[in-house]
């Protein structure tokens, strides 16, 4: 999401902004971040830029950048790594007309070892949909989060509907390369408070639980029985566009913000969470 209404957002939390560390120009609009190893961050830009990997220390320094030498950086908008793969999600669709849905795998070890590399297609397709856009009260195929399970990938769409009844939906992807028509596994209800408040921008799943990025706040659920439950937050001191996250433990994440001319960045934060947490 390129632009944004500056607002004031202030809030009791249970957070600590331990670290801040000022990003490079070149992640002006860093739009997701994932561990390749303990010392080793991978961030992407978001759509428009060159589709490119920097790889970056704990500290947000760009150790190097590498070029995924197959593929179009139309909206990548979150990456997500298993122990041998990272899977770059070019699944922004602020319109929702997209036909071109993607999510790109890229061996590790190339990326540690090479300056280009190849990577494998996952196609997609939402079953739901069958209009290129669908009218606005229609329009819920947008999405900035996508996260991996063993060998599932899960997508959290983003609610661009009006007026919105607040729910994200979910959907469940091989992690084998192919073409898929996808079917709503499930909704999550976030919230009816918009853009700023509760449209999702990333997730990280980590010991069976879901992290659910917005710019104000990571929601924290478990999946039983094919439903999402759970009503834990934790919000942020500070408003900005936050766009990426990883999860390191419950009680240690990094988050990174787009530069935005009013609200400042590019910034990766280590956050150190507290024990105590706001529930609803």
């Amino acid at each position: 999401m390129k632009h944004l209404i500056c607002i004031l957002c202030l809030s009791f939390t249970p957070m600590l902004f331990a670290q801040t560390f000022h990003l490079s120009s070149e992640l002006n609009e860093i739009s997701g971040i994932d561990f390749l190893n303990d010392s080793t961050i991978v961030a992407i830009n978001d759509g428009g830029n060159e589709p490119l990997l920097f790889l970056l220390n704990l500290e947000g320094k760009v150790q190097s950048v590498v070029k995924v030498e197959n593929a179009k950086n139309q909206d990548w908008e979150d990456i997500t790594v298993d122990e041998e793969y990272v899977y770059i999600g070019d699944i922004g669709n602020n319109v929702n007309k997209r036909r071109d849905l993607v999510i790109y795998k890229v061996k590790i070890e190339d990326i540690l070892l090479k300056k280009t590399v190849q990577a494998e297609k996952i196609t997609f397709n939402y079953t739901e949909q069958t209009e290129f856009p669908p009218a606005k009260n229609g329009r819920f195929f947008d999405a900035e989060a996508l996260a991996i399970d063993n060998d599932t990938l899960y997508l959290f769409t983003k609610n661009r509907a009006r007026p919105t009844d607040g729910n994200c939906l979910v959907y469940k992807i091989p992690t084998t390369p192919g073409d898929y028509s996808l079917t709503k596994s499930a909704e999550i209800f976030i919230g009816k408070g918009g853009f700023w408040s509760d449209a999702l921008t990333a997730a990280d799943i980590v010991d069976g639980e879901f992290f659910l990025m917005t710019y104000n706040r990571v929601i924290i659920k478990k999946l039983v029985n094919g439903e999402f439950v759970g009503d834990e937050n934790i919000n942020f001191k500070t408003f900005s566009q936050k766009e990426s996250l990883v999860v390191k433990s419950k009680m240690e994440i990094y988050v990174a913000d787009e530069k935005q001319r009013m609200l400042g960045g590019p910034r990766m934060y280590h956050i150190e969470v507290n024990d105590l947490r706001e529930k609803d």
